[in-house]
């Protein structure tokens, strides 16, 4: 959830009561707020820049962090870079548009900026705010221009929102002036702007900001039966329920019939989508505590997927053969997905991240290899005279147009060993004691009547040495063999492609289909 800081003593005149913190945190989690920290800007600076650099010029009021639910939803021009030249805020002098961004990419002390470059970096035309005169005043989303810095002789001030999304720029503009109007000089009022689009396919004119009241009308047995179930409310009639609206900025009167309510939601609420929130406004101001205990109607007990049960099975067996669990991240770079395990990427197997915040996560994994060889690679300092075993179960992602999501999860199990040796033995060995865990017999051990049992097979595969691999392959009565898995010792180029230096043999197979 986002975290709100506000001034505690400003809080509490603004809402005529002072509390102790305590009774404070009280108080927020009745709402469905949470009090997440006590500090002060001086030991925010603190914190950030350390005990020793001077913070005198940091205010000590005690400042509540205070964790809000997230929105829950869900007059500009523009012109090619080298015709846009402004003079950006707190700078001295002029930038193209192209340059600017530059700067803010390159330069230590506008860091904060540089992610925000790659919105509109590409973009054969950038979206730029001006005057009649045609003086720049912002570059959104970047930065404003000088030009329209505020000061303390500021009368006047335009507030605008640039977004992708024009629903949820009217959600902060309204927010934006339903805070700043309060300390106007008559307060809470607003002089609308009229908007002028070029484009014929939208309403040409409009006028913002638009802060009328939406209504939203809700069921008195709706309330009635999603917060007492079929129980009998203590004290809830139709004009308590109003009051408990108001209580939370909704404006609610009873309709004529008196079988509804009507809630004016004011334009600070923009997380009222539904009549259900509505009623968890009620319920919220009514207290969840009030609301009297009941058994539910239904009762089930909660069990493990035997997917799940499975794989925590074979945790236990497996630590026990002496392997170290690992716990790595379901994202990789496209490198290392395929190239540094010396496989093709036919463009239909691997999820790729449309914005990834770094090129290490730029697909979600097919294999758990590069997990499982970048933690070896990070732990080169360790002694593996004895040899050192690593596993993994977990889930990769792959592609598959028969779901409604595009992708699919398969469970897999992924182990290695590393040491003065290949140990091909050692992965061969940890295959044939997984196989004996499930019940199923190798193809050279199985008794007469099997009906199921394993095979291993020579295998030739880019990612391993040649000669050195192998498939695992399960065989069903009546039905196709189907190929769990493959093992073996992984090729020189893949463990100079990892930055590893001692022989690797890895195991990597699918559990699904031994449930």
């Amino acid at each position: 959830m986002p975290t709100v800081g506000v001034k505690r003593d400003e809080l509490f005149a603004a809402m005529g009561q002072t509390y102790t913190d305590e009774e404070f945190d009280v108080l927020c989690f009745e709402f469905g707020i949470e009090l997440d920290d006590i500090t002060s800007e001086k030991q925010l600076k603190q914190r950030e820049q350390g005990q020793d650099k001077d913070h005198s010029a940091h205010s000590d009021a005690v400042l509540y962090k205070i964790d809000v639910p997230a929105n829950r939803y869900d007059l500009l021009c523009a012109l090619p870079p080298n015709e846009i030249k402004f003079q950006p805020l707190s700078q001295d002098r002029e930038f193209e548009a192209k340059q600017l961004l530059d700067f803010y990419r390159t330069n230590p002390d506008v860091k904060h900026i540089k992610p925000y470059t790659d919105i509109i970096y590409d973009s054969p035309v950038y979206p730029v705010i001006t005057d009649k005169n045609g003086v720049v005043l912002s570059l959104p989303p970047i930065i404003n221009g000088e030009h329209s810095k505020i000061s303390l002789n500021t009368k006047n001030v335009f507030i605008e929102c640039t977004a992708t999304d024009i629903t949820k720029a009217k959600v902060v503009l309204n927010t934006m002036i339903a805070m700043f109007s309060e300390y106007c000089a008559k307060p809470f009022t607003v002089e609308p702007v009229q908007v002028i689009y070029e484009d014929e396919t939208v309403n040409q004119n409009e006028l913002t900001p638009s802060l009328s009241n939406r209504s939203v009308e809700v069921q008195i047995k709706n309330i009635y039966s999603m917060l007492f179930g079929k129980g009998e409310p203590i004290n809830l009639d139709v004009d308590r329920i109003c009051k408990l609206c108001n209580k939370m900025q909704l404006d609610a009167k009873p309709s004529g019939n008196g079988k509804t309510i009507i809630a004016e939601v004011p334009i600070t609420r923009s997380d009222i989508l539904h009549p259900v929130d509505v009623i968890e406004d009620v319920g919220i101001a009514y207290g969840f505590n009030n609301i009297p205990l009941t058994i539910p109607h239904t009762q089930t007990i909660g069990m493990a997927q035997p997917l799940n049960k499975l794989g925590d099975l074979l945790r236990d067996e497996i630590s026990r053969a002496g392997y170290i669990e690992l716990l790595t991240h379901g994202l990789c770079s496209h490198k290392e997905n395929f190239e540094y395990l010396n496989r093709e990427d036919d463009g239909h197997s691997a999820v790729v991240l449309s914005n990834p915040a770094t090129v290490e996560f730029e697909v979600v994994r097919t294999s758990m290899l590069p997990g499982v060889l970048k933690t070896i690679q990070n732990n080169k300092a360790m002694s593996i005279k004895e040899g050192l075993k690593l596993f993994e179960i977990s889930d990769v992602v792959v592609i598959d147009d028969n779901t409604d999501v595009g992708a699919k999860n398969v469970r897999r199990i992924c182990a290695a060993y590393t040491g003065p040796t290949d140990g091909f033995e050692v992965i061969h060995g940890l295959v044939d004691r997984i196989m004996q865990l499930m019940g199923i017999p190798s193809e050279l051990e199985m008794p007469a009547g099997t009906k199921e049992y394993y095979t291993i097979t020579p295998a030739e595969e880019r990612t391993y040495f040649p000669g050195r691999c192998a498939y695992l392959t399960l065989q069903k009565e009546d039905a196709k063999p189907l190929r769990l898995g493959t093992f073996g010792v992984l090729h020189p180029q893949v463990l100079k492609n990892f930055d590893l230096l001692n022989p690797i043999s890895v195991l990597e197979m699918d559990l699904e289909p031994l449930v």
